[in-house]
């Protein structure tokens, strides 16, 4: 009888504990104009795994919204200038060099199909400041 209080008391501790640890995230939504084709849910930077993808819809305007789930020990990566992007059917945070101010919880997020695609969008953006 011992044992077998101890060891339901280990897995209601055990089950607790593995909650309150992976429970605790904020969640946004990703724009993508197009369709970035990835199968892999988990979201990665620097290949570590960030979060996940919970869903996702098109919107009126035929935009792909993929509503995401960051960790709570990671959510300070995503800031004002934060862009996702995928890769080999992965997402994957472009981390930010600069220092900028955290978005809120459930704010939209610029996201491109490919790394290629990024490139572009900020080799264009930068040129219109010239």
């Amino acid at each position: 009888m011992y044992r077998k209080s101890i060891f339901i008391l280990m897995v209601v501790l055990s089950f607790f504990l593995n909650c309150a640890m992976f429970s605790p995230k904020s969640f946004y939504y990703v724009v993508f104009e197009d369709n970035p084709n990835v199968t892999n849910t988990k979201i990665y930077s620097k290949g570590i795994e960030i979060g996940k993808i919970l869903d996702h819809e098109l919107s009126k305007e035929n935009n792909l919204i993929l509503t995401i789930a960051i960790k709570s020990d990671y959510k300070d990566l995503i800031k004002s200038d934060t862009v996702f992007y995928a890769d080999d059917n992965s997402l994957l945070l472009n981390v930010s060099e600069t220092d900028t101010q955290a978005v809120p919880e459930k704010s939209f997020i610029l996201g491109f199909a490919s790394q290629t695609k990024l490139v572009w969008f900020k080799a264009k953006n930068t040129l219109k400041d010239f």
